[in-house]
């Protein structure tokens, strides 16, 4: 998955993996006409808006001494 999604945004197609679908397999099994089957995952894509005000939020990141303790 981690390929396909580095793939996408190589060619400029936006991306995001949905692991939350896999709580909802039944449901999302019964839309797509599938009586069985794992799902583990499902990746929403398409090009971004970038017009759109919420494709250019920036949360930023702690320091990494804030986050992480290295051990000698």
């Amino acid at each position: 998955m981690q390929t396909l999604l580095l793939a996408m945004t190589t060619y400029g197609v936006a991306s995001c993996p949905q692991g939350l679908l896999s709580f909802y397999a039944d449901d999302v099994r019964a839309e797509l006409g599938r009586a069985a089957g794992k799902l583990l995952v499902g990746i929403s894509f398409g090009y971004a808006d970038v017009a759109a005000a919420v494709n250019h939020i920036d949360t930023g990141r702690a320091a990494l001494d804030e986050t992480t303790t290295f051990h000698g």
